[in-house]
């Protein structure tokens, strides 16, 4: 049995341009912290809510994340993400619920889920954009605050899950640098998943494999079975 392991934010889920800003107002909300950087690859942790939320507070308050600090942050963070839902709409990379939904019971391989985003928010976003993780293995940044120790948990979920000790191929697909080097870390075979300057950005980074869409579910089949590691 294979397994491919999915980002959601851009992978999954069109990129939500407020995201972003709501992810810093709910600094700002939760702590009375402003003007975070956004320079997200500056990050011990990129890619990971909780290591972005640990390094601010260890950063400018001068101590680490607790859960009622998470807890706080996620509250603020999900209001901000709400009202912004009601007046812009959530969009599903084209094709993505399909193939879940075919890799749920694809005869060799599986899916999992693996998003630096919290998991209300993760979830919030993929039902916002008409997707479901429930029936889906999947790990958080609750999981986190590394990316590594993240998909490392959705890839043991789904071997339980699927009653078996270890996948013949693991492949992991993102939108993020942070994906990339991920894969790079653990020796991952890895598929670039972005349009344009973003796509490009995977490729110059190290990416030999680029989708645009999930519209073309045996191609992407395909393009797992031969993914290979990210240069560097």
């Amino acid at each position: 049995m294979k397994l491919a392991v999915f980002d959601i934010d851009g992978t999954l889920v069109d990129h939500f341009a407020q995201d972003e800003a709501c992810f810093v107002r709910a600094f700002a909300d939760a702590f009375g912290i402003h003007q975070i950087s956004t320079n997200w690859m500056e990050y011990e942790h990129p890619g990971t809510d909780l290591g972005v939320l640990d390094e601010v507070l260890r950063t400018r308050c001068g101590r680490a994340a607790r859960a009622q600090d998470a807890a706080r942050f996620i509250e603020c963070y999900l209001a901000l993400l709400s009202a912004e839902r009601d007046r812009n709409r959530l969009e599903e990379i084209a094709g993505a619920g399909a193939v879940l939904g075919w890799l749920a019971t694809h005869g060799v391989w599986r899916c999992a889920i693996a998003t630096g985003g919290w998991q209300r928010s993760a979830k919030f976003k993929m039902a916002a954009a008409g997707l479901s993780i429930d029936d889906i293995p999947a790990a958080f940044a609750e999981d986190g605050p590394a990316r590594e120790a993240v998909v490392l948990r959705a890839i043991e979920r789904a071997a339980i899950l699927c009653g078996v000790d270890a996948f013949e191929r693991v492949v992991l697909l993102g939108d993020a640098l942070w994906d990339l080097q991920t894969a790079r870390r653990l020796r991952l075979p890895f598929v670039g998943v972005g349009r344009g300057s973003a796509g490009k950005r995977l490729l110059d980074a190290g990416s030999h494999h680029l989708v645009t869409d999930f519209l073309e579910m045996k191609s992407l089949v395909s393009l797992l079975e031969n993914a290979e590691l990210p240069e560097g």
